[in-house]
């Protein structure tokens, strides 16, 4: 009853968001709604996780907690968040795709400047943090990236994080695979060099429109990777991005980067000194309208269906890949059941 339902503004496998405003305040708020009553113990068990590692995360640069109630008697779990009024970055690399229209390369450091700001609090948390160590997003994507209307970057959406010991690796396989790690890929141990990744991947398809491997299914894929078969950058991106992108894309995570040492490079501590490293400072992106662009290009349609359902050929095939995996470890026969 404290909220006022304005607009839905997105839809998921459990539940719906919508933006809502505080009767008190007058505040715009965004509101997640989830239902748990279908839910199997251990998604109940990550949702649980996710609200309270939320309530934990406090960064100018990742999407504000704000608070939580719950319907018992419906079994629906609302949790209210920071809106993030301008969409995602998604939804603005497929206006510049449709307009045939690069992001300028200042716009591009001043997204991933913002986003390595974010992760880098979650790998290393400072002191005065109320973590207990290391939060690995694992599922860093452009639909994950959110914008304020003031035009700032917040990383969003911590559902498949988990928070790791300065020793542990992780084994879990989560993340969406046209931004997996190889380690992920290949259902290997894993730490936060997969959130470096990819970060990679998000630098790149900033620059090229489009992500580094693509393929028409999850062998495919995982055959590019490991080859290293990845796409061109466009030539007028400078040497420090296609550097940048070299050093996090690396086949080994040993030889990926730190978001500290990342941080340290010449080019981006500048642009962080620049700033005072305060995200709210970054000259960004503009605010995205939705009916900015007139979509008449029958060629462009074609492109955008087909990345589609290329996308989900690569879920259905990376679903599959854990439920065979599920049922090797209950030692069930997977092309049985």
């Amino acid at each position: 009853d404290c909220y006022e339902i304005q607009i839905l503004i997105g839809t998921g496998s459990f539940g719906k968001v919508y933006k809502v405003k505080n009767k008190q305040t007058g505040e715009i708020c965004a509101m997640k709604e989830i239902g748990y009553g279908q839910m199997k113990d251990k998604e109940k068990q990550l949702l649980v996780s996710e609200v309270n590692l939320m309530k934990r995360l406090k960064h100018p640069s990742i999407v504000r907690y704000i608070e939580k109630f719950q319907d018992k008697q419906r079994q629906i779990i609302y949790i209210v968040m920071e809106y993030c009024g301008a969409g995602d970055l998604q939804k603005y690399l497929k206006l510049q795709m449709q307009q045939r229209k690069y992001m300028s390369e200042e716009k591009v450091w001043s997204v991933f400047i913002q986003m390595l700001s974010a992760v880098d609090y979650c790998h290393f948390p400072p002191s005065d943090a109320d973590l207990n160590g290391k939060v690995l997003n694992r599922d860093i994507k452009p639909a994950n990236v959110f914008f304020t209307d003031s035009a700032c970057i917040k990383l969003g959406d911590f559902g498949l994080s988990r928070q790791l010991s300065d020793d542990q690796l992780a084994q879990t396989n989560v993340g969406t695979p046209l931004y997996m790690a190889p380690e992920l890929l290949n259902r290997q141990s894993y730490t936060e060099k997969v959130d470096i990744w990819s970060l990679g991947c998000i630098l790149h398809e900033m620059c090229a429109l489009s992500t580094p491997y693509t393929a028409a299914n999850l062998d495919s894929l995982k055959i590019k990777v490991l080859a290293n078969k990845r796409n061109s950058l466009p030539p007028q991106y400078s040497s420090k991005v296609k550097d940048t992108i070299d050093m996090m894309l690396q086949l080994d995570p040993t030889n990926r980067p730190s978001t500290q040492q990342l941080k340290e490079l010449p080019w981006i501590d500048q642009m962080l000194r620049s700033v005072g490293e305060n995200a709210e400072h970054i000259k960004s992106l503009p605010p995205l309208k939705q009916n900015l662009v007139v979509r008449n290009l029958k060629e462009d349609d074609l492109m955008q269906r087909e990345q589609k359902l290329i996308q989900k050929e690569l879920d259905i095939a990376g679903e599959e890949e854990m439920a065979r995996l599920r049922c090797q470890q209950l030692g069930i026969n997977y092309d049985l059941v």
